[in-house]
């Protein structure tokens, strides 16, 4: 007998067995031994077949999962890049509040000096190491000229050492080179306000006689035609009289952060005092 026929005897044989058993549990309405044998099937498939559900509802679980976290995640990158929007616009709108806050300053220090300024930029600080002095978006194109002091809202900067064609350079009052006539504004005390190239000032030629303490400001008394009387220099910041000498060590702290700048008012004239408050 050729193979292909016993496949196909087997095969019928089985059909045969299968369809009489279907037969005998319909018509000897559940037999003793058909109910045991099928007793002994459900008990061999029925692990079987749990586990496959079980696999199949962890599988559908996990690939509902798999697209669940996917639109998380999305909803996590859609939100992250609001908050980074949100953030960059909450930096935007303090710069420009701070910016307004500064511009008003400014023109009140206007109002104040009732001359005519030349609003400027401060782009650059001088690199060297012997030199305090700042570079200005305005120069002599603009009407600046060498000589005319630099304000900023807080008090006084400095003045215009060479005035080019579109910018001009500003030594600051720390400047080594750097010197002008001021007073103590509580008791009209005199001095020079020197430069030492650091971030103070010092008054020089003040009597150790002289009543000067710390907290006291220092203005510009007009004298010598540099800056407006009445402008803040700064703060005296320490006192000493134990130096060698007739005169006392008077440290000032500039009102403006020099190393700081943004805007600065260029004071084309000099020749008017402002109130003092």
């Amino acid at each position: 007998m050729r193979p292909h026929s016993r496949y196909r005897t087997f095969l019928l044989l089985a059909a045969a067995l299968l369809l009489t058993i279907s037969v005998l549990s319909l018509g000897l309405k559940r037999a003793p031994v058909l109910k045991r044998v099928e007793g002994l099937v459900v008990s061999l498939t029925a692990p079987v077949l749990q586990g496959l559900h079980y696999v199949g509802r962890t599988v559908r679980g996990v690939w509902e999962g798999y697209f669940t976290l996917l639109e998380v995640r999305q909803e996590n990158l859609a939100l992250k890049r609001r908050l980074e929007e949100y953030a960059q616009k909450e930096v935007s709108y303090r710069e420009a509040l701070q910016a307004l806050q500064r511009l008003e300053a400014l023109l009140n220090l206007k109002r104040q000096l009732a001359q005519p300024v030349i609003a400027a930029h401060v782009i650059a600080y001088d690199p060297s190491l012997w030199s305090r002095c700042a570079m200005l978006d305005q120069g002599g194109d603009h009407g600046v000229k060498n000589g005319m002091p630099v304000v900023a809202a807080e008090g006084i900067v400095g003045r215009v050492v060479e005035a080019y064609g579109s910018y001009s350079k500003v030594m600051l009052i720390v400047d080594r080179n750097s010197g002008a006539d001021a007073m103590v504004q509580r008791t009209r005390i005199r001095g020079v306000l020197q430069g030492r190239g650091t971030n103070r000032c010092y008054l020089d030629y003040v009597p150790k006689t002289a009543d000067v303490q710390p907290g006291d400001l220092v203005l510009a008394s007009g004298l010598g035609g540099v800056y407006p009387k009445g402008l803040v220099f700064g703060k005296v910041s320490a006192v000493s009289k134990k130096n060698p000498g007739v005169f006392q060590e008077i440290e000032v702290m500039p009102a403006a952060d020099l190393s700081a700048l943004e805007e600065v008012l260029v004071v084309k004239a000099v020749n008017l005092a402002i109130s003092e408050k």
